[in-house]
């Protein structure tokens, strides 16, 4: 552990002093706000460069997403610090990086409110660029006062370095101030218990600045013993997919995620680093015998079939299928019925591997005297001749599946028909409300071009969040005098009930 230098240490408590920076200076009086006073910079024309993140052509953009885009962009020049603020932070959502995205945040990062630079330059992170001028502005509100804003800056880090760092290492860009934002991290890893989330945040950051760094490991390794399940997770994905780090303690984490976690991502994200570590590194951690009963429990006990099917799969890669399909074989000649209903589940995840084991179930079907197992034997061989054309040769004439047949096809047969009652009802009240149609006043049918309009004006409003002023669509009267005279006369006629009659018997 390096020991930390008390200087650098006063950088990340709140204080008056206000340091500067080479790439610009800082306006006196400016601390107001969330963390230290606002930076300017110098206006200068930046070439970015044409590798981003998330690239779509302009072909491939729907264009009412296309419109938002402009309109978010337009947004970013508001007089209204709200509005700014919204549009920065839907760009960072809608992850594209055009050309003219990215100058206008870039414009917004350089002047306005402190809250528009923050958030310009956060996004400006999440698309891809990490100049020297966005990483000095981020590493601003690491310094902060602000505990949620720090964060929060971590947060959009940490998207901003997974995404760079998924790239390959001849097409990622240099990241700018990488030297500070480091040092700025190593300050917010050192000495702080593994709970804190900041700390986690900031140690998974300087992971993927330097895979190799001490700190940010050792902090990691710490963090697989105490915590929240999700908090495991990630410290144990970057341990062994970017710091190849395959110890004891990330192994029984490893295996700790299989057997505990109530996410089945997690569950199954689990057993793809197991098989990162390899079956050769677990044997020689002594592990290999608790590694086969964690598979062996976990191929009949998990509750979803899909990673029931996984740990199968690795099964085979670590090439233990054969002992364990020994094992399960010998269970099903077990006096107790749950053992036999486990070994029948692991048999079917396993898969029947030869005529001999195909032929002992077949007689285990008809002498099998609890229901459980018979029914999971049933379910097993209907599965199985789905995906075994052998299989389904062998039970081509087996009555129970002839019948589970049938009730598939009956089931597609009643769909089908639902589906053409469907349509004829629907047909129907189309033809009996054309029937009406000259009998609506005028004044009642809205024009389509009204309609239209009416439904750009909705789709412009933003999903979430504030909506920006400019998408409100203009107040309309509900009830308008001269319009409400056709409710007493207009309606009150024979030949309009006549037809309201044929359309209620329907």
């Amino acid at each position: 552990m390096e020991k930390v230098n008390p200087q650098e240490a006063q950088e990340l408590q709140p204080c008056n002093e206000i340091p500067s920076y080479l790439h610009g200076t800082r306006t006196e009086g400016s601390t107001q706000g969330l963390g230290p006073g606002p930076v300017t910079f110098k206006k200068q024309r930046v070439k970015f460069s044409t590798q981003k993140i998330q690239v779509f052509e302009d072909r491939l953009i729907h264009p009412l997403k296309w419109q938002r885009l402009k309109d978010l962009t337009h947004s970013l020049s508001s007089p209204v610090e709200a509005e700014q603020v919204y549009a920065a932070q839907a760009l960072g959502k809608l992850r594209i990086s055009k050309t003219f995205i990215i100058e206008a945040l870039w414009a917004s990062a350089q002047v306005g409110p402190e809250r528009v630079r923050y958030e310009s330059s956060r996004t400006l992170a999440l698309l891809g660029c990490l100049h020297k001028h966005v990483v000095l502005s981020l590493i601003e509100q690491l310094k902060g006062c602000s505990l949620s804003r720090r964060m929060d800056t971590l947060v959009g880090l940490h998207m901003a370095l997974n995404a760079w760092i998924m790239l390959a290492k001849n097409k990622r860009e240099p990241i700018g101030a990488k030297s500070s934002l480091t040092r700025v991290l190593k300050l917010l890893v050192k000495g702080k218990s593994p709970m804190d989330n900041v700390a986690l945040e900031a140690a998974l950051c300087l992971s993927f600045l330097d895979p190799e760094n001490s700190i940010a490991r050792d902090f990691l390794l710490q963090c697989l013993t105490q915590g929240e399940m999700k908090r495991k997770k990630k410290a144990l994905m970057v341990l062994v997919k970017l710091m190849n780090v395959h110890t004891l303690p990330v192994l029984r984490a490893a295996m700790e995620q299989i057997r505990n976690s109530c996410v089945a991502k997690h569950r199954l994200e689990a057993i793809k680093l197991l098989k990162i570590i390899g079956l050769e590194k677990i044997q020689n951690l002594g592990m290999e015998k608790d590694f086969f009963e964690l598979l062996r429990f976990k191929v009949h006990n998990d509750p979803l079939q899909e990673v029931r099917e996984a740990v199968a799969e690795m099964v085979e890669v670590l090439k233990m299928k054969p002992m364990m399909l020994n094992i399960v074989e010998s269970q099903l000649n077990d006096a107790s019925a749950l053992v036999r209903h486990e070994a029948v589940i692991s048999i079917g995840v396993l898969g029947i591997c030869s005529s001999r084991m195909f032929y002992f179930l077949m007689d285990m079907l008809d002498l099998e005297t609890s229901p459980l197992v018979r029914k999971e034997l049933e379910k097993i061989f209907i599965t199985l001749s789905k995906k075994d054309p052998w299989i389904r040769e062998k039970l081509q004439d087996w009555k129970l599946l002839m019948e589970e047949e049938s009730r598939q096809e009956r089931e597609r047969i009643q769909t089908l028909e639902f589906q053409k009652m469907k349509r004829d009802l629907q047909d129907q009240k189309k033809s009996l409300l054309k029937g009406l149609g000259p009998l609506i006043p005028r004044k009642m049918v809205q024009p389509k071009k009204a309609m239209a309009d009416k439904g750009k004006s909705i789709l412009s409003v933003p999903i979430k969040g504030m909506a920006l002023a400019s998408h409100y669509p203009p107040c309309i009267k509900l009830v308008d005098k001269k319009d409400h005279m056709f409710s007493k006369g207009s309606w009150d006629s024979p030949v309009i009930r006549k037809h309201l009659k044929n359309l209620a018997s329907h």
